[in-house]
């Protein structure tokens, strides 16, 4: 059944999409390996935190540089995309380690030394779950970074005569539109997939208890962070975004009149 919806997806995706579509199965096999590389890396002795950073980065690279090519918009999303990174690493670990929330929660019971599995893996679990909410970060503000320097771009295409002021304020309302659907997007995706988690704490815990349940802080701190992150994107992206595109745009020679020329600069 998995191998059939597979397929299925992967012929809608080339019919609707064509070449695109073929690029982003190749874009999303190469963010695969790379994010199966990291883990070896961390289970081989590397520290987690950098490897993960790193592997995000690549990831980041893959979606911008691979699938939409190295242009203008997609350079002005990368370097947004890192800037979130970098600033959010210490907040995640603040609240990581004020939450205590690494390690295996009670609600794993699989992964019980009766079973045959163990709970000590001799690795660092603050740091590992400091890579895991990084990694949920990433994806989020990679499609909020490249609309947001796309759109200002085609603002710029078909607008020449704005000002880098102009630019700025037309990118931040396009951040804000895509940021409300975004939020909406993360909070009924983290609904949907705890929903059954949900209903055992309705039905066997407290609310107080169910509001201090490792699993559920967790939970709660990686869909924040996330949401810290597509918050924090829009402004970098827009004034970044508008920085260098508006920059790039007065150093190309136009070809006629409303047309930028696309440098690969």
């Amino acid at each position: 059944m998995l191998i059939a919806l597979l397929i299925i997806l992967i012929l809608l995706i080339l019919l609707l999409c064509g070449e695109r579509g073929a690029k982003s199965i190749v874009t999303t096999v190469i963010q695969a390996l790379i994010l199966l590389s990291a883990i070896f890396l961390i289970y081989w002795g590397l520290p987690p935190i950098p490897v993960t950073a790193a592997a995000c980065l690549l990831i980041a690279s893959a979606a911008m540089f691979y699938q939409n090519e190295a242009d203008i918009k997609s350079k002005a999303a990368f370097l947004s995309v890192a800037a979130v990174i970098l600033l959010l690493i210490p907040v995640v670990f603040y609240l990581a380690s004020g939450a205590n929330s690494e390690g295996f929660n009670s609600e794993q019971y699989e992964i019980t030394d009766t079973n045959g599995y163990t709970r000590n893996i001799q690795l660092d679990m603050l740091a590992l779950q400091i890579s895991v909410m990084i990694i949920a970060l990433i994806g989020t503000v990679i499609d909020i970074a490249i609309a947001i320097t796309s759109s200002v771009y085609e603002v710029l295409h078909h607008n020449p005569h704005l000002s880098l002021r102009q630019l700025t304020a037309s990118a931040f309302s396009a951040g804000q539109a895509i940021l409300n659907t975004s939020i909406h997007t993360i909070f009924y995706i983290y609904m949907a997939e705890y929903l059954t988690l949900f209903i055992q704490y309705a039905d066997e815990y407290s609310l107080s208890r169910l509001l201090n349940s490792k699993s559920f802080c967790q939970e709660f701190i990686s869909i924040s962070i996330s949401g810290v992150g597509c918050c924090l994107i829009v402004p970098i992206a827009a004034v970044l975004g508008s920085f260098l595109i508006y920059r790039h745009a007065k150093k190309s020679v136009p070809k006629k009149d409303g047309d930028l020329s696309e440098s690969k600069s």
